[in-house]
């Protein structure tokens, strides 16, 4: 009996340990330590399926290597593709470099519960490009019915008090575990969302992350007006809501009431390519003042920004406003200093109706904006006549986070306005909804909507560019561990064929549908087999990193032609299902002719954005739109009449 005991204990020990040292950081940059035991030992809620999660796995080696040659084959001629089928089958031979790196990626793989998430994380952190408007993504509400501060306070009020509510089933265990189709997805990143924060370095950044279900985990908000910084609890020691939605409006009116001129436009100097980010913010921490603010923002559970913004009746004007406003700010001389970009979790809510969220990539995936924001909006249905509750004057006053700013500061804040309003000026949004039909069309059509959006996007590009796209599509691995994200390459020789028969009169209309149908089926097995850990991009990513790590001389694989042209990527797509969102922005790299494209496929209608910092003469993506729902409307009609 003492026996059994003794082996209980000591498998809840290691449970404990193994879902603590996945909150630690990347590397300890604070002054302040990390809390380290939980406020919950329980296995029944939110983590009731965590041990039980796969690893993620290493796909075979020569399977991954015929991918990487698929994937190629349709942008090339059929000599530069025997010349690459070479570099391949050289690195793949036995007892090869790409053997010597699979054996040492299997052992990571033994070693780890997931071999790629620390890489994954730092490939973020080192990138030296502003994270805003390049790598972070952002999602753009349905505008309110509301005008004024006073119906803005009401708006966020209940927001705020939804996002609390959210934190404490999180900080309890009490969220419930969430399942695609059944399937356990990983709850790790739902952690890492609040408290959590990018810290810039060099050479490259870091992450702090305080996560709320630890014992001494922040409980406090930052919420941001007119360039200034408050701070309050909203959960108690218990981890339950201290504040109802009514106390929550009673701090926001102080706040306003504390913020009626603007401050230094601090939140601009997060903008910033991180180096320059990282000289600065290496000054401000030597003031104790300052460190003590930026470690108050960087802990928090999430910053709320309350914007002063402008009404426009023209709807597509407020569309862009409203976009832009969820992306940046809006500009320097706008809200954008109104803003943390650094924060894992940012809210933003407009005098005007606007809101959205807003969050940096490093440690988290966009979907998981979807499912709070759901959650959200669930707890405002549920919320009562909050306003006929009575609040005390007695309730302790937001504290204002202070910071010692110097001349040299103020200038580096004055330049950080400069380049993101440069970079704002060249950047393009398109938003637009293609109305003709929608997933029950494409259904009744026997069409896979996914797979049909996919070759309708690869055929608009080649209609507009004379060449196929290298397309990358967004792909889940929360099933596993630690799981973050895959990417699929949608250009298959099967869409490349059909795009070709479906412009050429010799095809018979019969094989024209039967080569679609075929290209909508690969892209279904590709889209399976990255979702179950077989995918293609992260297994190369793993071994040109084992490479590195390892001095090993990769080089005629990894700086050959075919690698470098491989990974430009045309369009980074992701399709987002539901209609809470008027828009979502995926995040998108620094690279020439270059764009981002979200997509979310409703019953009668399909709702796109797409996003690039290209100047206009090279990528107009209204113009890509609207020829994108030109080719929707050509092949479903093509579709149509076979029937």
């Amino acid at each position: 009996m003492v026996s059994q005991l003794l082996k209980m204990a000591l498998s809840d020990c290691q449970r404990r340990l193994y879902h603590l040292s996945r909150h630690l950081p990347l590397r300890d940059v604070t002054a302040w330590p990390l809390s380290s035991s939980y406020s919950s030992t329980s296995h029944n809620g939110t983590l009731m399926y965590e041990d039980s999660l796969p690893c993620f796995p290493v796909p075979n080696l020569q399977q991954t290597l015929q991918k990487y040659l698929r994937q190629y084959q349709p942008h090339v001629t059929k000599e530069e593709f025997e010349r690459v089928s070479k570099v391949v089958k050289k690195f793949a031979k036995p007892g090869g470099i790409g053997e010597q790196l699979q054996g040492r990626l299997l052992l990571r793989k033994e070693q780890t519960d997931n071999w790629l998430s620390d890489w994954w994380q730092e490939y973020y952190l080192k990138m030296r490009e502003p994270n805003v408007l390049t790598t972070a993504p952002a999602f753009l509400s349905h505008p309110q019915d509301i005008s004024g501060v006073d119906q803005q306070l009401d708006y966020a009020s209940i927001l705020l008090a939804g996002v609390v509510s959210i934190s404490s089933s999180l900080a309890r265990h009490e969220f419930p575990p969430v399942k695609v189709m059944g399937v356990p997805m990983s709850m790790d990143q739902y952690f890492k969302s609040l408290c959590s924060c990018r810290i810039p370095g060099v050479p490259m950044d870091t992450c702090c992350c305080y996560p709320v279900d630890t014992v001494n985990a922040p409980r406090h908000v930052i919420i941001v007006r007119n360039n200034h910084f408050f701070k309050f609890d909203v959960l108690d020691i218990h981890k339950t809501p201290l504040l109802s939605a009514a106390m929550i409006h009673k701090q926001l009116q102080r706040i306003v009431e504390a913020s009626r001129v603007p401050g230094p436009a601090v939140g601009l100097l997060t903008s910033e390519r991180r180096d320059t980010w990282a000289g600065v913010y290496a000054k401000m921490m030597q003031n104790e003042v300052n460190a003590h603010s930026l470690h108050d923002i960087q802990s928090s559970l999430g910053v709320v920004c309350l914007d002063e913004t402008t009404k426009f009746t023209n709807e597509e004007e407020g569309t862009q406003y409203g976009a832009r406003l969820v992306l940046c700010g809006g500009g320097s001389q706008q809200n954008s200093g109104n803003r943390w970009f650094d924060k894992t979790f940012q809210l933003f809510i407009g005098t005007n109706g606007e809101a959205g969220l807003y969050g940096d990539h490093s440690l988290v995936d966009g979907v998981l904006g979807h499912v709070f924001l759901q959650k959200v909006a669930e707890f405002i249905n549920e919320l009562g006549d909050w306003k006929a509750e009575s609040v005390s004057s007695d309730l302790p006053h937001p504290e204002k986070l202070e910071f010692i700013l110097d001349s040299e500061i103020l200038d580096a804040i004055d330049v950080a306005g400069i380049h993101l309003d440069r970079l704002l000026d060249r950047y393009q949004i398109g938003l637009k909804s293609f109305t003709s039909f929608g997933k029950k069309q494409l259904k009744n059509l026997n069409l896979r909507p996914d797979g049909f959006i996919q070759i309708a996007i690869q055929m608009t590009f080649w209609r507009m560019f004379g060449y196929l796209p290298s397309v990358f599509e967004a792909s889940s691995l929360q099933a596993f561990k630690l799981g973050r994200m895959e990417h699929i390459r949608t250009v298959t020789n099967e869409s490349a064929e059909f795009i070709k028969a479906f412009h050429d009169k010799s095809y018979k209309p019969a094989d024209k549908l039967t080569i679609l149908h075929q290209a909508l089926e690969v892209h279904r097995k590709m889209n399976m087999e990255a979702k179950s850990g077989q995918g293609m991009e992260r297994h190369l990513f793993g071994l040109q990193r084992i490479a590195e790590e390892n001095d090993i001389d990769a080089s005629e694989f990894f700086e050959d032609p075919s690698w470098k042209r491989s990974n430009h990527i045309h369009l980074r797509t992701a399709n987002i299902p539901g209609d809470l969102m008027k828009a979502t922005f995926s995040p998108r790299m620094y690279q020439y002719q270059s764009a981002a494209m979200w997509y979310s496929i409703r019953d009668e209608h399909i709702q796109f954005s797409i996003n690039t910092t290209e100047e206009r003469t090279i990528f107009d993506v209204n113009s890509f739109l609207e020829n994108l729902f030109i080719s929707l409307t050509e092949m479903k009609d093509f579709v149509q009449n076979q029937s």
